[in-house]
């Protein structure tokens, strides 16, 4: 596997791995993973956007993202992971997460390895003092990833999505990206 800064090139391969991805979401053994109804299985066309516009926006914009993919030996996508803005400008130091890996491919220490891509990068940039993510509260193995990388859940917004007539949560989880900055916050 490697683990590659995407461009424009790879969006196309990029967006159809996010649909392929979008027909596990909530199905047979696997739990929701994104907001969206389990009989929707393309991506929204405002997502497909927000990528093409932030893989080159400059970190000031409000559009700014950062997206890695993992391939496999093939050139397969198997997994990504993004960075981006909250989009207020008064937050700027914060900044979301989001990443997926393809069912065939988890158990294996794809996301941890690219969990760690994220945190690296922001570890290298000093303009980002917090990596924050939002995470379905019942994708069980997505929590225990990220408390396995160093992440704290912080609350819980019960009740936050109505999809397909069931009452979902959603989990808030962060990271201080540098330990510095972590003890001048928690005084530990």
């Amino acid at each position: 596997m490697n683990i590659v800064l995407a461009n424009h090139a790879d969006l196309p391969p990029f967006l159809e791995y996010l649909e392929r991805q979008l027909q596990d979401n909530g199905t047979q053994q696997t739990p929701l993973f994104q907001p969206l109804s389990r009989s929707q299985n393309t991506l929204p066309p405002e997502t497909r956007e927000k990528f093409q516009k932030g893989i080159d926006a400059e970190y000031e914009s409000a559009d700014w993202r950062k997206l890695w993919l993992a391939k496999s030996i093939a050139g397969q996508i198997i997994g990504h992971v993004d960075l981006r803005h909250y989009g207020d400008e008064l937050c700027r130091h914060r900044v979301l997460l989001g990443m997926g890996v393809d069912h065939k491919n988890r158990q294996q220490g794809v996301g941890t390895q690219l969990v760690h891509m994220a945190l690296n990068f922001c570890h290298d940039n000093q303009w980002i003092d917090w990596l924050d993510l939002q995470v379905l509260s019942d994708n069980l193995p997505a929590k225990q990833l990220y408390l396995r990388c160093g992440f704290v859940i912080i609350g819980e917004i019960a009740d936050y999505y109505r999809i397909d007539g069931e009452s979902v949560s959603e989990t808030l989880m962060t990271q201080a990206t540098d330990i510095k900055r972590l003890v001048l916050t928690t005084g530990k």
